[in-house]
């Protein structure tokens, strides 16, 4: 990573400049009993994303103040002593990073010079999961296999010997999910999610059921009609989306069968790709009925679920492009409150922020062709971001690009670096 780093110290406080953007905090040290909070001005010459986050004396992600390509020449942004959930922070020294020029970089330490596929590994790889050890796991739908792969993509032998699960028939599963340890593997088939043992491969128990006649959940609220993407947070639950019949559905994933429904969607479009924050935001691409326009992000209220706010159209101040959204297929949380989207057609990876209040355009990347680390693709799928927020993974597949395109895909799985230009950081201190 290229760092271009130049400080300035000013009476006021401290500076931070990279060469066109400056951050200067108003103080260095405020009193949580004083009331009093952070304020900082940023000077920005021209137009370029500008990432401002904070985190605690251990490195943990507290609160994005600011992430967004701009336009403003001069700003001031507060911080109010509260993380990312409102709770006040407790005293100590606390980091800001100020960060510009988000790029993405292929990790050629990964498989082969950064590619997995793109021969005769895969037929046709749908989702990508990355799980708490950086262990990859890749479903291709095409031949019924959920494979396994170390961090350094090397065939992970671990499941009974092996590096995979074999479906009872070609094309059984049409999305994945892992939870944190890669302890229970989870897979979409019929009217239910098959859950497997991580270690064996066996399948263990399932998920849902169909729910025949009772459409209104009067009887039952474990009912499942084709459900395609699945997602997990950081508890006990689990979301099925399940775009045929215009619904999706929370479980407890410790039960069995219906047992545990939770509740069930009413309204909206939820499609057949998403993810999740790890606690009770659910961001969904919209279904295929609306030619895949953007995402939604939808809040777990416990007992129901409620639309927070969506995104069709993005505004991008570089290209100065008012694009509308479409063929968006993947969706992947960065764990800092960041969403990358896969888009199909146009081929592009385009990275959001989620401000709490709506999405901000922070940039986009790639184009059609075969070179991956031109952030090139014919037909892309999928991605993950990896726990630890540095790495992004995006799945190509080798089915067709459209029904009026018939050009296939290059079915393999790339690796990138999530890195900046420039960057810093300015070390703040809660008494």
């Amino acid at each position: 990573m290229v760092r271009k780093i130049l400080a300035w110290f000013f009476m006021a406080g401290v500076a931070v400049g990279f060469a066109q953007v400056t951050c200067t905090p108003e103080k260095t040290s405020v009193s949580v009993k004083s009331g009093d909070i952070f304020v900082f001005t940023v000077n920005n010459p021209q137009p370029v994303d500008i990432s401002i986050k904070v985190y605690d004396a251990d490195g943990k992600y507290i609160r994005t103040l600011h992430e967004k390509c701009t336009t403003e020449t001069l700003f001031k942004i507060p911080w109010n002593l509260r993380d990312v959930d409102g709770k006040q922070v407790s005293a100590g020294k606390y980091t800001v990073k100020i960060r510009t020029g988000l790029k993405l970089v292929l990790d050629n330490s990964f498989g082969k010079n950064g590619v997995i596929g793109g021969d005769d590994t895969f037929i046709s790889p749908r989702n990508v999961r990355v799980d708490k050890k950086g262990n990859v796991y890749v479903l291709d739908y095409g031949a019924g296999i959920i494979h396994k792969f170390n961090p350094d993509g090397s065939p992970a032998n671990d499941i009974a010997g092996k590096n995979r699960i074999t479906g009872s028939s070609s094309g059984c599963w049409n999305n994945i999910a892992v939870d944190g340890d890669g302890n229970k593997i989870y897979a979409t088939a019929g009217h239910s999610v098959l859950v497997y043992d991580g270690k064996t491969g066996q399948q263990i128990y399932y998920i849902g059921g169909f729910f025949g006649s009772d459409a209104g959940w009067e009887k039952t609220k474990g009912g499942l009609g084709w459900p395609n993407w699945i997602g997990l947070n950081g508890d006990y639950r689990l979301y099925a989306s399940c775009p045929g019949y215009t619904y999706f559905a929370a479980f407890d994933r410790r039960k069995q069968g219906m047992e545990g429904g939770l509740w069930r969607s009413k309204g909206g479009t939820p499609g057949e790709s998403g993810d999740t924050d790890g606690k009770r935001a659910i961001y969904l691409a919209n279904a295929y009925y609306t030619n895949r326009n953007g995402i939604t992000k939808w809040l777990d209220k416990d007992t129901s679920v409620e639309i927070a706010y969506g995104i069709t159209a993005i505004k991008d101040p570089i290209k100065k492009t008012q694009e509308a959204m479409a063929n968006v297929y993947g969706v992947a949380f960065d764990g800092e409150y960041g969403i990358y989207l896969v888009q199909r057609d146009p081929v592009r990876i385009i990275k959001l922020a989620d401000n709490g209040f709506g999405f901000d355009f922070v940039k986009q990347f790639g184009s059609p062709g075969n070179d991956a680390s031109k952030i090139e693709f014919v037909a892309p799928k999928d991605a993950a971001v990896s726990p630890d927020g540095k790495f992004l993974y995006v799945i190509e597949d080798g089915e067709p690009i459209s029904s009026t395109n018939t050009e296939p895909g290059l079915a393999r799985l790339v690796k990138y670096k999530i890195t900046y230009e420039e960057e810093k950081e300015i070390t703040l201190n809660v008494q």
